[in-house]
């Protein structure tokens, strides 16, 4: 299987800083949030580990720290409870 190539049309607007956040990492894939300017709003996608590298330096993604991770993560779990 051949790795895609990340064509540089894919970068982020100007303005908007993309951030990653892996939430699962193995041997054949890693699972990760990707966001545009906010941590908090976010798609899930996987990926093999050499296609995220990839993604990550065309995206110029910063890695969001377990710390803010682990803020965002409790910021979500405040919505759930008053939604249930």
């Amino acid at each position: 299987m051949t790795t895609p190539t990340v064509h540089s049309a894919l970068t982020a607007p100007r303005g908007a800083q993309p951030y990653v956040r892996v939430t699962s990492r193995g041997q054949q894939w890693v699972e990760f949030e990707f966001s545009l300017g906010d941590p908090a709003l976010y798609v899930e996608l996987v990926m093999r580990p050499e296609q995220f590298s990839a993604f990550c330096a065309a995206q110029c993604a910063i890695t969001v720290s377990h710390q803010l991770g682990r803020a965002l993560e409790r910021e979500r779990d405040k919505w759930s409870e008053t939604v249930a």
